[in-house]
């Protein structure tokens, strides 16, 4: 472990819906940037499948895991949605938009794309929160050493 694994923050799933193709990318790198309007943002990989989606479309929702769905968070990390659907055995539903919101979570996020910027092998997403729910009074699964993957 180097000094940046002792940067510490929730996991979370980011969830997308391009043409129909949904997608889930479990992500530790999302952060608020903005009160008003509320934003967030998130750090996607260029070579991912969710950047791909994410580049097609201007919505994606953030699901804030629980510590129970730590099993969730490994799957979600670990397979590509090219070949794999992710959503075949999830327990979830789709807001208005469309964007799928995984049951079970501590809190979602569904949020309109607005910026975005280049971060090295990354890029950086920044949305404007376009509906919040908090789901559940507990503390969320964390993202850091001896917490997950």
């Amino acid at each position: 472990m180097d000094a940046l694994g002792k940067i510490y923050n929730v996991a979370s799933i980011v969830t997308m819906n391009s043409n129909n193709k949904l997608n889930g990318i479990t992500v530790a790198w999302i952060t608020r940037v903005s009160i008003k309007p509320p934003m967030i943002a998130i750090s996607i990989g260029k070579k991912r499948y969710s950047y791909t989606l994410l580049e097609e479309t201007d919505k994606f929702g953030v699901c804030i895991l629980s510590k129970e769905q730590k099993e969730l968070a490994k799957f979600f990390g670990s397979k590509s949605g090219r070949n794999t659907n992710k959503f075949e055995n999830i327990d979830y539903e789709l807001t208005k938009n469309g964007i799928p919101k995984i049951n079970g979570s501590v809190a979602f996020f569904e949020c309109k794309i607005v910026n975005k910027a280049d971060a090295g092998d990354h890029v950086i997403y920044i949305g404007e929160v376009i509906n919040e729910e908090l789901l559940k009074i507990e503390q969320p699964l964390l993202y850091g050493e001896h917490q997950l993957l």
